[in-house]
């Protein structure tokens, strides 16, 4: 009865990594009623006994001081511990479509890219967890094409070596193009976002691009300087709700009236670095930000329909007012839906 215990044991180990309290109720399932400390005696006898130069038992301290074991089946000594392997599983099944076309999209190309980690020393992540049990809804990510992965590409070499590009991209229904210094890649609201400068009128300027947006991309022979464009670019995402640009630099406290229900949510989550939520008598909230207003705030605000109410400031109160009217005419007077010429004017309605 213990050499088939101990051969079961060496199956788990052999399948992924297990701490004594993972094993104890598979043990039992089989038909082996054993203690902690009579399992624990076993890994100790194994790790003892299957300890070669082609093969051993590796340990690592786990969570909570919990010891973890798992087989180990080339020469050089790489372990991989339970959370490390809980966490690759989910960046399988979390990871955004457009990020499996660059990295690939299955756990055996992940481990594959680690030195010393190869699919030999473990079997596939799903015997551990069922992987129809985790999702990714995908819900609002960009379909990305072939040559976004290139354009990808191309930008990160250019952020790596400072590199000027020519970039042509879509502002609205426009094709523009301008030299550009690529600085910073942010991931916002399902798709990459480029950040960086230009120069408009002799005057170095901030700008944002979808990759969505982009229609190609030349490298040219010129490179530039990040002396001081760190702190511009962190200025720059410090004072905007979002990533949306806007002509008005002005920073407001922005207060919003938020009903139970909703704050308990929204208080939950992050959207903004300056966020502060106060509960009221009522269990309402009221939440604080320091920040420009731009089209994105105002979208944001009006996606809570009235479950959200602006406090303050009063010219983003009455600019919802008017919002609110102005889309009550379209339903009201069978109107179209019109399409925006210049979304950085956020208070500009209609046009």
């Amino acid at each position: 009865m213990q050499i088939e215990r101990i051969l079961a044991v060496i199956r788990f180990l052999s399948i992924g990594p297990e701490t004594v309290a993972t094993l104890n109720p598979k043990l039992r399932s089989l038909g082996y009623d054993c203690s902690d400390r009579t399992i624990y005696r076993d890994l100790t006898k194994i790790s003892e006994v299957l300890n070669t130069s082609q093969i051993h038992v590796a340990a690592s301290e786990g969570n909570f001081r919990k010891r973890t074991w798992m087989i180990v089946s080339h020469e050089q000594e790489t372990s991989i511990s339970y959370q490390d392997y809980i966490s690759l599983f989910l960046i399988e099944h979390f990871k955004t479509k457009w990020l499996k076309k660059v990295t690939g999209d299955t756990l055996k190309q992940i481990i594959d890219v680690n030195k010393g980690i190869s699919m030999e020393d473990f079997s596939e992540i799903v015997q551990l967890v069922p992987g129809n049990s985790v999702e990714n809804s995908n819900w609002s990510e960009f379909i990305y094409k072939a040559k976004h992965k290139k354009f990808l590409q191309v930008i990160l070499k250019a952020i790596t070596k400072r590199i000027v590009l020519k970039i042509k991209w879509y502002c609205h229904e426009q094709l523009v193009e301008f030299n550009f210094e690529s600085m910073r890649l942010v991931y916002h609201r399902g798709t990459v976002h480029l950040l960086g400068c230009h120069y408009k009128n002799s005057n170095k300027s901030i700008h944002v691009i979808e990759l969505d947006s982009i229609e190609s991309i030349e490298e040219l022979d010129k490179n530039f300087n990040m002396k001081g464009n760190q702190k511009l670019l962190d200025d720059n995402l410090q004072t905007k709700f979002g990533i949306h640009e806007t002509n008005d630099e002005k920073i407001y406290k922005v207060v919003l009236h938020i009903s139970k229900s909703t704050g308990i949510y929204i208080s939950n989550r992050f959207w903004h670095k300056t966020q502060k939520f106060i509960v009221l008598k009522d269990g309402s909230y009221h939440m604080e930000m320091q920040c420009r207003i731009n089209i994105e705030l105002v979208g944001w605000i009006m996606s809570w329909l009235e479950h959200m109410k602006v406090v303050s400031p009063a010219v983003l109160k009455d600019h919802i007012v008017e919002r609110i009217q102005y889309i009550h005419n379209i339903y009201n007077n069978n109107l179209d839906p019109i399409s925006p010429h210049d979304t950085n004017k956020w208070n500009i309605i209609g046009e």
